[in-house]
C-alpha cells in the first residue's frame, strides 16, 4: 500500500483536544468536572485564537457559569460536559446570533434552535458562536486556516472547522447548502459529516434554501461525528424536512466491527478542476481502497447549473428581508445570488427541481451495487488568501441529491490537508459513516 499523500503533522503547534467521547465518559464517571472541561477548552482556545479568529462570540464567564450549573445538576447525557461550538447562524437564546452580517449586529434570539436545545439536553456546554461567512453564502470573514494562517479555512462554516482543527473544542456545528461542512472540514483536516437531507431539523437556523440546507457536524473523529449527529437527529415536529425521521444510531453502528465496504470511485463532478497533484493522491487512495471506477453519465453534466439555479431562486426568497433592509450593506456575492435568483421564473425553477429529482433517482440506481463512493472533497488543498473560501463544485452535487457525505481527513498534498469525500445512498448514513471509518483505518495503515 502506498504512503503517498498521507497527512503529516501541521506546521503550527496546535494544542491537543480530548475527544468528545473521552470528555463525556470522564465527566459522567466523576473523574472530571464540566467546569474543568470548560476551563481546559478555554485555555486551548486562548493559545490560538489571536491567530485563527474562529470565534465570533465567546464569553468565558458565561461558559464557566454554565459548566458550574451542569456540575451542580449532576452531569449526564451522551455529551456530558463536552464543550461545543455553534455556527453563528444557529439561534441561541443566551448568546447573540448575528449571521456574519452587520445588518444583524446585536441580534438576540428569543429561543434556542432545535439543535441547541438537543445539545443542552445531551449535557453539552455551548461555549460560544463561531464565525460564518456573510449570511452563510457571502463574503468571508476573518477566520484563518490553523494549518497555514495565510490560507482560507473554507466556508461558510469557517470558524467551526477552524476551532476543531486548532484543538479548541472536540465538536462543532455547521451547515451546508453547497459545501459548507465538507469543504472546510477538508481544508482544516478534520472530520465533517453532512447527513441525509432532513436527518437534523433546521428549526431556528437562518434559512438559505428549503431544498438544500443541511445541518452537519465537524469533529476530531468519526466517533465524535456519530455522537453529535445522534444527539441532534430526529423529527422535531416543526421542520417538515425532518417529518417522521427517527434519531440516528451512528455511534452504535460504528461500535460494530468494520468490514470492507463495496466502494465506487466517482470522478464527477468537475474532475477536470482537480489539481494534478491532488488528482494523483485521490487516484492512489482509490486504488489502495479497492474502489471501482463509476461513471454517472451525461445526465449529471448540468448538476452545477441546476444546483446554482435552484439555490439562487430559494436564496432570493429567503434573504429578501436582508436585501430590503440594506442591500448596500451586503456583499456583491450576496446581491448576485439574490438578484440572479429573482430572474428565475416559476417555470424555470420547477424545471430545475425536476432535474434534481431525476438525478436523485439516477444516483440511487447507479449506487445499488455499492455501499459508498469515494470522490474529492475539494480540488486541492486550501487556497492562499482569505477572501476566497474555495471551489465548491466537488460538493454541490451531493448536497443537491441530499445524500450523506463525510470528509475523511487522512490525506495531504504539499504538506496540507486534502479531504477524501465518502458519499452514500440517501438514508444510508450509518453505512456511509462506517465506510468512511474503514477507509480512514485502511489508509492509516500506510503509515506503519
Amino acid at each position: 500500500m502506498t504512503t503517498t499523500g498521507m497527512s503529516e503533522s501541521a506546521a503550527p503547534a496546535l494544542p491537543k483536544c480530548p475527544s468528545a467521547a473521552e470528555i463525556a465518559a470522564s465527566v459522567r464517571a466523576g473523574r472530571e468536572s464540566a467546569a474543568a472541561a470548560c476551563a481546559a477548552a478555554l485555555r486551548r482556545i486562548a493559545e490560538t485564537e489571536a491567530a485563527v479568529h474562529a470565534w465570533h462570540h465567546l464569553d468565558a464567564s458565561q461558559a464557566q457559569e454554565q459548566a458550574r450549573a451542569l456540575d451542580e445538576a449532576g452531569p449526564s447525557g451522551a455529551l456530558a460536559g463536552v464543550p461545543v461550538a455553534v455556527k453563528d447562524i444557529i439561534d441561541t437564546a443566551d448568546q447573540p446570533t448575528e449571521n456574519g452580517t452587520p445588518l444583524d449586529t446585536g441580534r438576540q434570539p428569543d429561543a434556542d434552535a432545535t439543535v441547541v436545545c438537543r445539545l443542552r439536553a445531551a449535557g453539552a456546554l455551548i461555549l460560544g458562536k463561531t464565525v460564518t461567512t456573510e449570511l452563510a453564502c457571502g463574503a468571508a470573514n476573518a477566520t484563518r486556516n490553523p494549518h497555514a494562517f495565510s490560507r482560507t479555512p473554507g466556508g461558510s462554516s469557517s470558524g467551526s472547522a477552524a476551532t476543531v482543527a486548532a484543538g479548541g473544542v472536540p465538536l462543532a456545528l455547521g451547515t451546508q447548502t453547497a459545501g459548507s461542512v465538507v469543504r472546510p472540514a477538508a481544508f482544516c483536516g478534520v472530520w465533517g459529516m453532512k447527513p441525509s437531507f432532513g436527518t437534523i431539523p433546521r428549526t431556528g437556523i437562518t434559512r438559505l434554501s428549503r431544498t438544500l440546507d443541511h445541518v452537519g457536524v465537524l469533529a476530531g473523529s468519526a466517533q465524535d461525528v456519530a455522537l453529535g449527529i445522534d444527539a441532534l437527529s430526529g423529527d422535531d415536529g416543526v421542520d417538515v424536512a425532518s417529518a417522521g425521521r427517527a434519531p440516528t444510531r451512528l455511534a452504535a453502528a460504528l461500535a460494530m466491527p468494520l468490514g470492507a465496504p463495496r466502494l465506487a470511485f466517482i470522478r464527477q463532478p468537475a474532475w477536470e478542476e482537480v489539481e494534478p497533484s491532488a488528482a494523483a493522491v485521490y487516484e492512489a487512495a482509490a486504488a489502495d481502497l479497492g474502489a471501482e471506477p463509476l461513471v454517472l453519465g451525461s445526465s449529471f453534466d448540468d448538476a452545477a447549473a441546476v444546483h446554482l439555479g435552484s439555490m439562487r431562486r430559494e436564496v432570493a426568497h429567503a434573504l429578501a428581508p436582508w436585501y430590503e433592509r440594506g442591500a448596500t450593506n451586503l456583499s456583491d456575492t450576496i446581491r448576485a445570488h439574490i438578484e440572479g435568483g429573482r430572474e428565475i421564473d416559476a417555470d424555470a425553477y420547477l424545471a430545475l427541481l425536476d432535474s434534481a429529482d431525476a438525478m436523485r433517482r439516477a444516483f440511487e440506481h447507479a449506487m445499488r451495487p455499492y455501499d459508498a463512493a469515494l470522490t474529492p472533497s475539494a480540488p486541492g488543498a486550501a487556497p492562499e488568501g482569505l477572501a476566497f473560501t474555495g471551489n465548491r463544485k466537488q460538493t454541490m452535487l451531493w448536497t443537491m441529491l441530499g445524500v450523506p457525505a463525510v470528509n475523511v481527513p487522512v490525506l495531504s498534498v504539499d504538506g496540507l490537508p486534502l479531504g477524501l469525500q465518502v458519499v452514500g445512498r440517501f438514508g444510508a448514513d450509518a453505512t456511509t459513516l462506517r465506510a468512511a471509518a474503514w477507509c480512514a483505518g485502511r489508509l492509516q495503515e500506510a503509515r506503519l
